[in-house]
């Protein structure tokens, strides 16, 4: 009976008993030290249920080796060979831009006010020379010059617009050529014809101005050694309206563009020419669209001459309610001037013994050949110190601009150079910007400017207008 109940009450308690309680020693050696059970039967406890038993610590598996180089992309290339051709011609990007603006000037509100942009798109390679692309942006479709947003509108949904639709060809192999000489556009796109990288801002254009009809590129010369690096004619025929009784009124331009290289020293120069064709016809197309910026010189229906400030019909006239003496609504009816502006760009690049923080000074001088007035040139000169491109990378722009009321056309330059865009101002203009992380980065731009000329209805002291953005890039 003692067998029979030592054995008994052992295979209980190896059952029953959780196997944190038997980590030291098995409950079975415990009985048999007492001597409830024999070895014997402590033995056949122990073979009763197996899965009770404290179970050998488990051995760490073996770390897989490490795949060399050629297994590595052996390895990848079997992964993309599974992805479908299609996705792979396909390069999508985009950013968001998140702003803050202030603004102040003595005789006027002071003003802040918080704005976004989205630009987002893809290019698809058609084949070894064909491209098309696209890119959706947000901003009013009836302003030319901005895809910003600003905060506004009881919350209300924003647009979105057709910022670039357009075909690029560039053909090698069917002409027999080993590389493109060049490169033919058709369509919407951001302007192509070079201006300097580092200036905060154009000096003829906005950089949001995407215009549209063709586009030509010649590359004479594309090399890595050598002085001259680089040498190219760039072509344009931009459609800005089409009349079905009367031609196209047409922006054409030329530019020759130059890279040399003088050892490290980098360096592009560009000299152009840009004839508007039907010039006036931008400026009667502020009488229907008020976000149309015209600052240019213009003639009135009433006979009167105003410019050098922005122009808004529906205040003019004797009481300022847009209408003359009359009772007739006042409108524009072309400018005073012509425009054919020939621009002459350029930068260089100088290293330093500091790699992060190399100085690229930069340059642009705009004259309008066609001016009936005497206002005709705009300029800008200025440097970056620093880079901008890695994680971390810092630099800090200074430039000086001045930019007389026909210099150029003011419905398609620079949205924030002044306190409302546009020509007949001059000033500096100070930018610092930091890379925090891989497409994220922070920038900060003060724009300090007055007027050229005295002109009524246009403060005349100087506007501080403050920029504040944080901008990722996908």
């Amino acid at each position: 009976m003692k067998r029979i109940v030592g054995t008994a009450l052992a295979v209980v308690c190896a059952v029953c008993l959780p196997a944190s309680r038997a980590t030291a020693r098995n409950i079975e050696e415990i009985l048999q030290e007492k001597k409830l059970i024999t070895p014997a039967e402590a033995k056949e406890a122990k073979s009763a249920d197996p899965a009770k038993q404290v179970p050998a610590a488990p051995e760490t598996p073996a770390a897989a080796p490490a795949l060399s180089e050629k297994e590595t992309a052996s390895l990848t290339k079997t992964i993309l060979d599974q992805v479908p051709q299609w996705v792979n011609k396909i390069t999508p990007f985009g950013d968001v831009r998140v702003r803050n603006e202030s603004f102040w000037q003595s005789g006027s509100p002071d003003r802040n006010r918080d704005r976004f942009r989205l630009r987002v798109g893809a290019t698809v390679k058609v084949n070894d020379q064909t491209q098309v692309g696209f890119r959706l942006a947000s901003g009013k479709a009836s302003d030319p010059i901005s895809n910003n947003q600003t905060f506004s509108d009881t919350f209300g949904f924003k647009s979105v617009n057709i910022a670039e639709a357009y075909l690029k060809f560039a053909p090698t192999t069917l002409i027999g050529l080993s590389r493109p000489i060049f490169t033919v556009m058709g369509g919407k796109f951001y302007n192509p014809m070079y201006a300097p990288a580092s200036a905060p801002n154009m000096l003829q254009f906005d950089r949001d101005l995407a215009p549209e009809g063709g586009f030509e590129n010649i590359k004479a010369i594309e090399s890595k050694d050598g002085v001259i690096r680089g040498l190219g004619l760039n072509l344009s025929q931009f459609v800005f309206s089409e009349n079905s009784a009367s031609s196209e009124g047409a922006l054409f331009g030329f530019q020759g563009l130059a890279n040399l290289a003088f050892g490290n020293v980098l360096a592009n120069v560009a000299l152009g020419d840009s004839y508007y064709s039907k010039a006036s016809w931008i400026g009667k197309a502020r009488n229907s669209n008020s976000d149309l910026n015209i600052t240019n010189n213009v003639t009135l229906s009433d006979g009167e001459i105003v410019g050098g400030k922005p122009v808004d019909p529906s205040k003019l006239g004797p009481n300022g309610d847009g209408k003359d003496a009359n009772g007739k609504p006042i409108t524009i009816t072309g400018f005073v001037s012509d425009y054919n502006i020939v621009d002459l760009a350029g930068d260089v690049t100088v290293p330093t013994p500091w790699w992060d923080f190399p100085v690229n000074v930069f340059g642009d001088f705009a004259y309008n050949t066609a001016a009936k007035t005497s206002e005709d040139v705009g300029w800008q000169i200025g440097a970056r110190v620093g880079r901008y491109a890695d994680r971390n990378d810092m630099f800090l722009t200074y430039e000086y601009e001045q930019l007389q009321t026909d210099a150029v056309l003011s419905a398609f330059g620079d949205s924030d150079f002044g306190r409302s865009g546009g020509t007949n101002t001059k000033g500096h203009v100070i930018q610092a910007g930091y890379v925090v992380l891989k497409n994220l980065s922070l920038l900060s731009t003060l724009y300090i400017d007055k007027p050229i000329d005295s002109v009524p209805g246009r403060n005349g002291n100087t506007d501080y207008r403050w920029q504040v953005d944080a901008v990722a890039k996908f």
